[in-house]
């Protein structure tokens, strides 16, 4: 089963960065249990699972509990600077990545997403595919990010149009959470598709 592609009547189509247009969650893993390791503490698939797609502070405090919101920044710049060296290691997702390519120039497309443009735009750089989207809505661009609906709302703002005529491919729960609070009219779950197929 192919992912689907936008109906006719869509008039915006809304993608989600890391997970969903960039396979990035190995190497965030791989930056993450290097921090973590520090505190003696080892990075299992079931915590990561449970874990890779929360907020900064509730992430780093579910390893390290007394960690204030100064100790989850530091570490997050941290995690940032290390993410950057591995960006060889990025690749996009292609069973996503030819849904954009095959609807760019036909509708506005943006890339909304709960990552931060430092990291974000090299990210899709790396990949190849930043000329393909309008518009990049990053965590620097609104108050509250995913799971607040703020991105998207955003998003839908900056390309002119209702978020109930927009379509969102998303890969995570936080993230479906904000699209559909944002009321956008149609959410594809990227992981129910099998992406060899």
């Amino acid at each position: 089963m192919r992912l689907p592609l936008p109906e006719p009547d869509t008039s915006a189509v809304l993608f989600d960065c890391d997970g969903t247009l960039v396979d990035t969650m190995g190497v965030h893993r791989i930056v993450w249990s290097e921090i973590f390791a520090r505190y003696d503490y080892t990075v299992t698939d079931d915590w990561w699972a449970d874990n890779a797609n929360v907020a900064l502070l509730p992430f780093v405090r579910s390893v390290v509990p007394d960690a204030d919101e100064s100790l989850a920044d530091k570490l997050n710049r941290e995690s940032m600077a290390m993410y950057m060296e591995a960006l060889h290691l990025v690749e996009p997702l292609e069973h996503v990545v030819e849904i954009a390519r095959a609807t760019h120039g036909s509708r506005p497309m943006a890339v909304v997403t709960g990552g931060y443009r430092e990291i974000i735009i090299p990210t899709l750089d790396a990949a190849g595919i930043t000329d393909l989207f309008d518009v990049i809505v990053t965590a620097d661009d609104v108050a509250h990010s995913k799971p607040a609906p703020d991105v998207y709302v955003r998003a839908a703002t900056l390309l002119g149009v209702e978020p109930a005529l927009c379509m969102a491919y998303e890969d995570s729960e936080i993230g479906m959470a904000s699209a559909r609070d944002a009321g956008v009219g149609r959410i594809i779950d990227i992981r129910l598709i099998d992406a060899s197929s």
